[in-house]
């Protein structure tokens, strides 16, 4: 099962466009946004390319009008996890935060309650293992911080990142 996950999409409409067009052309079966859409109607352009897959959100430190934001996710069929959440999908833990702390972060990663931790916020890419849990950064998709517009796409089966972006082919990790 190939989750598709992004990160800090900052109302950037052409990055969140290209970026669910690939993970649609890839075959992706559910996606995961680790905070930061900033605009709420930012998730009705994602839903769009989606119709009919499942999109997970938690809440990131720019998504400040929670009530629009929980109106719009209404609307757009979008699951908002909170602060902070376990996923269990394709018969993996999945533990989502937007990385505020990064501190938080590490102790999800080093805890053994997960097998992925899903992470934003830093806008910098970080794919790396802690104590056999995969920690995932997918990078920014809105490419303000690094120029680079990054999602992932996470094979649940084997726990392996392939790194897109949303104008360059993409990278097997």
């Amino acid at each position: 099962m190939l989750i598709g996950v992004i990160s800090d999409t900052h109302d950037d409409y052409t990055a969140v466009r290209r970026l669910a067009e690939i993970f649609k052309h890839r075959g992706v079966e559910a996606v995961i946004h680790a905070g930061d859409w900033t605009s709420p109607f930012m998730m009705l352009k994602m839903r769009r390319v989606f119709p009919e897959v499942p999109i997970y959100t938690v809440f990131g430190n720019n998504d400040g009008d929670r009530y629009m934001f929980a109106k719009r996710a209404a609307d757009a069929k979008v699951e908002i996890l909170g602060e902070g959440a376990l996923l269990q999908i394709g018969g993996r833990r999945i533990g989502v935060y937007h990385g505020t702390a990064e501190v938080l972060v590490e102790a999800m990663a080093r805890s053994g309650m997960f097998d992925v931790v899903i992470y934003g916020h830093t806008h910098k890419v970080d794919i790396r293992r802690v104590n056999g849990t995969l920690v995932l950064n997918p990078g920014e998709a809105c490419g303000c911080a690094t120029e680079k517009k990054t999602a992932a796409i996470l094979n649940l089966k084997t726990l392996d990142v392939e790194l897109v972006e949303a104008s360059l082919p993409s990278t097997q990790f």
